[in-house]
């Protein structure tokens, strides 16, 4: 059965895997993104581990990247990424296909490849038409529809992120990680009950401090889910869809996130479009950047 390599680029870590034609992972492995930034020769360095992972996988002669940000609309380059900016403008594909002529390589949003790998591996069955929020460093987002990526104009679409939420900031200022820590720090500061400790706190902290009820961690997600809401408002209206898929290391608290989301939905969409609405759980884990990083290696097939 062929394989691909799928390469899942973050602002934290770059993780590396091989996935055959089924969506299985067969092996995987992560690198902080610190390392090869304090080198000093960040594209250097991770062209050096595509090198690798090519020479231990003679076999492999696909490669998908998902990178988290701007990319070019032919796929060729990465224009902008404000967590790496390393990456900007970097004619990424010609430097691989440079170096490896006889490997074809597919470069995409991170938010749109962990869709398509929803699209192609899900455990439940995936309509043609759908959006995919991931919320994890800040808040990704990606629509299929009839089956393909939608990119807009200019290859750049669907950047749900940085729609104006009611208290003028981005939904992503509003909830992604370092938000979530900043809400969390200023409660816990004002004395609130809660076993969540100021020192080194992180959202995975957070995370599981709401699956366990701590009330701060709780009161967080609670305002989680109203950011998420009034941003699925605005998506759900431009793209009239009836499915929703959520992704991301934060889904973990969607139980707490799903109530005051499920408010601002029925407080502000008409019947049309809560009609049949389902808002579920992506369904391949911390696994599906890699995933769907490799499910770019379809484009040929």
């Amino acid at each position: 059965m062929e394989e691909y390599i799928g390469i899942d680029v973050g602002g934290t870590n770059i993780k590396i895997g091989v996935v055959n034609k089924k969506g299985s992972l067969l092996k995987k492995e992560k690198h902080p993104t610190k390392i090869l930034r304090d080198t000093g020769n960040f594209i250097s360095e991770f062209v050096k581990l595509i090198n690798l992972e090519l020479k231990e996988n003679p076999q492999i002669k696909k490669v998908g990247i998902a990178v988290p940000g701007m990319i070019s609309k032919n796929r060729k380059t990465t224009v902008y990424m404000e967590n790496i900016p390393e990456f900007n403008n970097v004619d990424l594909i010609s430097i691989l296909e440079n170096k490896h002529p006889n490997t074809s390589f597919f470069l995409e949003n991170d938010a749109n490849a962990a869709a398509i790998g929803e699209l192609h591996f899900a455990k439940n069955k995936v309509p043609k038409n759908f959006l995919f929020m991931t919320l994890g460093t800040g808040l990704g987002s990606a629509a299929v529809l009839d089956g393909k990526i939608f990119k807009g104009g200019n290859g750049n679409a669907m950047e749900a992120g940085h729609i104006i939420s009611s208290n003028g900031k981005t939904a992503e200022e509003n909830m992604g990680k370092k938000a979530l820590i900043e809400m969390a720090l200023k409660k816990i500061k004002k004395g609130q009950k809660t076993n969540l400790v100021s020192k080194n706190l992180n959202a995975k902290d957070i995370v599981i401090a709401a699956t366990n009820d701590d009330p701060v961690a709780v009161e967080v997600f609670e305002k989680v889910g109203f950011v998420l809401g009034e941003t699925l408002v605005s998506t759900l209206r431009i793209l009239d869809v009836k499915t929703v898929f959520i992704g991301g290391g934060v889904s973990k608290a969607f139980k707490i996130v799903k109530k005051n989301m499920n408010k601002v939905l029925k407080k502000r969409l008409p019947e049309y479009y809560l009609e049949n609405l389902d808002i579920r759980l992506a369904t391949l884990g911390n696994d599906a950047g890699i995933i769907g990083a490799a499910a770019l290696c379809f484009k040929e097939d």
